[in-house]
């Protein structure tokens, strides 16, 4: 009876732990910023604001500073599973229709000698109002054949000369 008992808990337990040959829906890997200083590359871009979105302090972007604060790690770095993408999301405020940028991956070789793949998503398409804070989400494919000792860099770059508020950054792998 007892091992009766052993064998309907093992099978409990192995049926539980089992996820039926689908694919996770949880990142592999993740990272988030609220533009406070922590592990992040571009801190210089960061100012305290009472216009945050949370925290006391905001990253910008503006006619001097181009490049936002980012995040960059090698992808051997980031996890021991393959990485095929990325979903970089964070909020923006935009004072007007003249403010323009874009979402930007991009990869460098180990060395960071030479770039390898770069995509930019308009900003301005997802913006719809101005003068509030509006969520950002872009999704981007890793290139199947990306060497994992790659540098992969995410950041916002400002095509414009107006000035964009942005915080709490988030970084999900999958």
């Amino acid at each position: 009876m007892r091992t009766l008992f052993l064998l309907t808990l093992t099978g409990i337990f192995i049926s539980g732990c089992s996820k039926n040959g689908t694919k996770s829906k949880e990142p592999v890997a993740s990272a988030y910023n609220n533009a406070e200083a922590e592990e992040w590359t571009g801190i210089y871009s960061t100012k305290k604001s009472d216009n945050a979105h949370s925290g006391r302090t905001i990253a910008f972007v503006d006619s001097g500073t181009i490049y936002s604060m980012g995040y960059a790690k090698a992808l051997e770095n980031i996890s021991k599973t393959k990485i095929d993408s990325v979903v970089f999301s964070y909020w923006a405020f935009l004072k007007n229709k003249k403010a323009t940028a874009k979402t930007v991956i991009s990869i460098d070789k180990p060395d960071a000698s030479k770039n390898i793949f770069w995509a930019g998503n308009p900003l301005e398409e997802k913006v719809k109002e101005y003068n509030k804070w509006v969520h950002i989400s872009e999704t981007f494919t890793i290139p199947a054949n990306t060497d994992s000792k790659s540098i992969l860099k995410l950041y916002v770059w400002n095509s414009s000369k107006e000035e964009i508020l942005l915080d709490d950054f988030k970084v999900d792998f999958y």
